[in-house]
């Protein structure tokens, strides 16, 4: 599927996120919320598409994501779960894909977001408006790299597609 979305900039790389109002993204490896609207959004945006996320985030799913194509950053050379692809290389893959013709979604966790960062030219963000009790925050994300292409304002958060200005890091 081709990508070119946004002031002619090509997306290979793209990340779908949530943070509250001080960029918290988890508490003890899971969301630290569950609003339903929110998770609808997710699933709109990554199905049938493929997704790149850590091993901690992909285990500690609640259930396992179906329809799209999904692969998992591990260390471990042994870890090899049914019916995804497994990377033990996130920046060799970031390098080998980042001019596909195929969009690749970061879905987490903190550590594949903060090496992911700077090959990623779009963003699916909700903005969650309540503070939770969060232990990892997307600390990277500068709102100041992006430009807002798309913005809904749900009752519990607000959504932006966001395309990297053309000055941004990469």
């Amino acid at each position: 599927m081709a990508c070119n979305q946004g002031k002619g900039v090509r997306i290979m790389i793209s990340f779908s996120v949530a943070v509250d109002p001080h960029y918290g993204i988890g508490i003890k490896g899971s969301l630290p919320w569950h609003i339903k609207e929110e998770l609808k959004l997710f699933r709109r945006n990554t199905l049938f598409k493929h997704i790149v996320m850590g091993q901690t985030t992909y285990d500690n799913l609640p259930g396992k994501l179906k329809d799209r194509y999904i692969t998992v950053v591990s260390i471990d050379p042994e870890y090899h779960p049914e019916g995804v692809e497994v990377t033990h290389d996130l920046i060799a893959f970031l390098e080998e894909h980042q001019s596909d013709e195929t969009e690749y979604i970061i879905c987490g966790g903190a550590s594949i977001y903060r090496q992911s960062y700077p090959y990623a030219k779009k963003a699916y963000v909700s903005f969650i408006k309540k503070e939770y009790e969060v232990d990892t925050r997307l600390e990277i994300f500068d709102p100041e790299d992006w430009d807002i292409v798309k913005e809904e304002d749900h009752e519990e958060f607000v959504y932006r597609e966001l395309i990297r200005k053309e000055d941004g890091n990469r």
